[in-house]
């Protein structure tokens, strides 16, 4: 009973007789009247009684209409909606989001893949890195966009290298670090407390001295660093700043409305030595689906702008 077999038997009852059917359809009457057979057969019924004036149908034909039609239009729906996953227009997308990624690239990119394809249903939090491989393992999200550096020998996934922007410690006006000094030393920032997510090990034990002072503490179970206020979402971390003497850890990215404005300025630091390593995230024995893959567009073309304007906004900097 197939899609060809239907639409001959709609068209015979259309015209009323295997001759006229047969040649609206550009088939021979002996091939169109086997065809009715063969689907009689597979049903077990007569679906037409034959009159030498033509066809009628019977009872069993009647209740084959009203579900041929239907069972076309489902197989129609069926190849459209194929078409438009194929291109990208309709499907699932489930991301998870590390904090950093999430407001460089991560949300700009969902808004934008919306804008392009509006029936695309979406998905997305922000977690910690740890959290958002372990959700990309379990399958509980298609794609993650976290720090990668600590996946290394995890041969379930494949990853891809997304942002390697330059980490900077920032402050509001009139800081004292900024009024006491040109160039600072690491060290001296020690003295105040960090606001930022937390750093991985990888990070944490090439950027960082044994002793943090006010800064934070290490995770004695992880060896993470620790900031003295820990925050999962780094558009936050302003409100922290802009009345105390903390320090917010981010790239120039992040805070760009918020330089740009005069509400926080970078710190010079000349030996803070820290460069994120995020990227995407996914299953190897997983095949990407259209919406992922045309997500993940849109957020290489996204970093490839921020790269553009980090590079703008040190040059105004160190103007």
């Amino acid at each position: 009973m197939t899609p060809r077999r239907l639409r001959q038997f709609l068209a015979l009852i259309e015209h009323a007789h295997f001759g006229r059917a047969a040649k609206a359809l550009g088939v021979s009457q002996p091939a169109l009247s086997k065809s009715i057979q063969l689907l009689e057969s597979e049903l077990g019924v007569t679906l037409f009684d034959r009159r030498s004036e033509g066809v009628v149908l019977t009872a069993f034909g009647q209740l084959l209409r009203e579900k041929s039609q239907r069972l076309l239009m489902a197989e129609e729906d069926l190849r459209r909606d194929m078409a438009l996953l194929a291109g990208g227009d309709i499907g699932a997308l489930r991301v998870a989001l590390g904090p950093y990624p999430s407001i460089a690239s991560g949300y700009t990119s969902l808004a934008r893949l919306h804008a392009r394809h509006p029936r695309i249903k979406i998905t997305a939090h922000v977690a910690g890195w740890r959290d958002v491989a372990h959700q990309v393992a379990t399958g509980a999200v298609d794609l993650g966009i976290a720090e990668i550096s600590t996946l290394q020998g995890r041969e379930e996934f494949s990853t891809e290298l997304l942002g390697e922007h330059e980490g900077r410690l920032f402050c509001r006006p009139g800081h004292p670090l900024l009024s006491e000094h040109r160039s600072l030393k690491l060290a001296q920032t020690l003295d105040y407390p960090w606001v930022a997510s937390r750093i991985p090990l990888r990070l944490a034990t090439h950027l960082l001295p044994a002793t943090l002072g006010c800064a934070g503490a290490y995770d004695t179970v992880t060896g993470d660093f620790v900031p003295a206020i820990e925050i999962d979402v780094p558009m936050q971390i302003v409100k922290f700043v802009e009345n105390s003497n903390a320090l917010a850890l981010g790239n120039l990215s992040t805070f760009e409305q918020e330089i740009m404005a005069g509400e926080i300025v970078p710190l010079p630091v000349r030996d803070l030595a820290l460069r994120t390593r995020y990227g995407f995230i996914h299953l190897k024995e997983r095949s990407l689906a259209p919406a992922v893959e045309a997500y993940m567009r849109e957020v290489r073309a996204v970093e490839a702008e921020i790269c553009q304007r980090e590079s703008l906004l040190a040059q105004m900097k160190k103007a």
